[in-house]
């Protein structure tokens, strides 16, 4: 190879060299898999179709180590990830708001496709109307078929008897129970969202002396546990086996207070008979909100 060339092939060389150490947003040295001025990652200027979905199922789902570090903290060390991220150790985590997306995804998808876990036959007595006073069973899951004529006679009955508003929802229960079903699961997910912030407002009630944005920290990973732990009584309806439904019945009633009770003294502090007291009146005002607004998506589900 002459000279020239060789010279002019080794000045290539070294310069594509050099390009590769340096970002290609900003073009500031890299000293590892991140831009230290920008942030962004190291990647190819042209990735394949394999890194372009490898790219993609790691932003929604934060595979890269950091989900499972997350759950793994969150399921095990109840209130220690909001800790965490108040103390500024986040960059392990992936965030709050995706870990509650991801996961309330998850589980609303599972929940859709469960079996049910009543019979037609026992519809009759989740929905009942003695003394004009209607009882409504938030979560119940209504059968995909067809209601029985028993179960579709006894609704229509409850109907003349109940509040004005409750009726719409009564007659479409009755008349298309696959269809109320269907809307009131899609509508779910934006329920419990629009209800974070106002469960971030009682906390501040009881615990004063902190910002909105730290309880709200604390409700979403709170509701993101959740998520998980009523997870394990849809996916022991797949099963179609009383005893793993009852079981998971049992460690959902016992672990839920428990996770709740430990993740408060954790993040908030206060002893164990403060922590109750408050948690007693955090429930009963989440509950005067709460249950009017699941009551509310039903009359809106059964208006539309």
């Amino acid at each position: 190879m002459p000279t020239e060339l060789r010279a002019w092939s080794t000045t290539s060389d070294r310069e594509t060299v050099e390009l590769e150490r340096l970002c290609l947003n900003c073009g500031e040295p890299l000293h590892g898999a991140f831009c230290s001025a920008c942030g962004q990652r190291v990647v190819p200027p042209r990735p394949s179709f394999r890194e372009l979905v490898g790219e993609a199922f790691a932003e929604f789902s934060g595979w890269d180590g950091k989900l499972a570090n997350t759950l793994r903290l969150l399921i095990r060390q109840p209130g220690q990830l909001t800790v965490d991220f108040l103390d500024g150790r986040r960059a392990r985590y992936i965030t709050p708001l995706r870990l509650y997306l991801s996961v309330s995804l998850v589980y609303f998808l599972l929940s859709a496709a469960a079996p049910t876990s009543i019979t037609s036959g026992r519809l009759a007595k989740a929905v009942s109307a003695k003394s004009g006073d209607v009882t409504v069973s938030a979560g119940v899951r209504l059968p995909d078929r067809q209601l029985s004529p028993e179960d579709r006679d006894a609704i229509l009955a409850s109907v003349a008897s109940a509040p004005a508003p409750l009726r719409p929802a009564l007659r479409r229960l009755a008349t298309d129970p696959g269809g109320f079903q269907r809307d009131f699961s899609e509508l779910s997910p934006k329920l419990f969202f629009a209800l974070l912030p106002l469960f971030a407002v009682i906390l501040a009630l009881f615990y004063r002396g902190r910002g909105f944005v730290e309880h709200l920290y604390f409700t979403i990973h709170l509701q993101t546990f959740l998520f998980i732990v009523f997870g394990l009584g849809v996916l022991a309806r797949f099963t179609h086996l009383l005893a793993p439904m009852v079981m998971a019945a049992i460690v959902t009633f016992v672990w839920a207070p428990l996770y709740a009770h430990f993740a408060l003294r954790r993040v908030y502090g206060g002893s164990n008979g403060s922590t109750v007291v408050k948690e007693l009146g955090i429930g009963i005002l989440y509950a005067a909100v709460y249950f009017p607004a699941v009551v509310s998506l039903a009359v809106w589900v059964g208006r539309n």
